[in-house]
């Protein structure tokens, strides 16, 4: 859109120059503000020398453009808003799947696969139970499948360490959650862990059944 054709035909119809350097400074405007600009342009031209037909369907050229700008990028946003948040229904088979999310707190049915860094002898989980602070010790020998499945009723929070030859070697630790139920608001779709825990799609890493 060609702004500066508009101000110079403003300047052209004795509006001051002052008006047509506001007009310039306005670099992102919408169709409203064009639409006035043009009214402004026929309402002060020279009655000697009124404007062209060819110039009018001109202007109005450049607002059919800036309408079509304006929706495609209305467009743009709500295809990039459906891209971040996904389809409602979508999300809704995600319904007592496990999905993949960082933090350290497990509940009933949640998953965690355990990664040493390196070579090692033992897996050592620690589950401390959220409500009465009481620590239990599962060990996971080489060889043996390195997930845990949390079958108690309270929550409990985890953390993990590998050993070998008497020696403490890193574990990381990867939490699968069942999404309990889903809700919807500002920031799109969320997903609820059992505790009430509450993921945005955009935390969610992984989906597994």
């Amino acid at each position: 859109m060609a702004i500066g054709s508009v101000s110079s035909i403003l300047q052209a119809s004795g509006i001051s120059k002052e008006a047509t350097s506001a007009a310039q400074s306005t670099i992102s405007m919408g169709k409203e503000d064009f639409l006035k600009i043009l009214i402004e342009q026929i309402k002060y031209q020279d009655p000697l020398e009124p404007l062209k037909p060819e110039q009018f369907l001109s202007q109005l050229s450049q607002l059919t453009q800036v309408e079509q700008l304006q929706n495609i990028a209305a467009s743009l946003d709500e295809m990039k808003s459906l891209a971040g948040t996904g389809n409602i229904t979508q999300w809704l088979s995600v319904i007592g799947k496990k999905i993949n999310v960082d933090g350290n707190t497990l509940s009933a049915g949640d998953e965690v696969a355990l990664t040493p860094a390196g070579d090692y002898d033992q897996v050592i989980l620690m589950l401390k139970n959220v409500n009465d602070g009481s620590i239990t010790e599962v060990s996971f020998n080489k060889g043996e499948s390195l997930s845990y499945t949390h079958q108690g009723a309270g929550d409990v929070a985890i953390a993990a360490t590998a050993v070998k030859d008497g020696k403490t070697v890193g574990c990381t630790t990867s939490l699968y959650r069942v999404v309990r139920g889903m809700e919807t608001g500002d920031s799109g779709v969320v997903l609820v862990a059992g505790n009430g825990d509450k993921y945005t799609v955009n935390n969610v890493k992984q989906i597994k059944n």
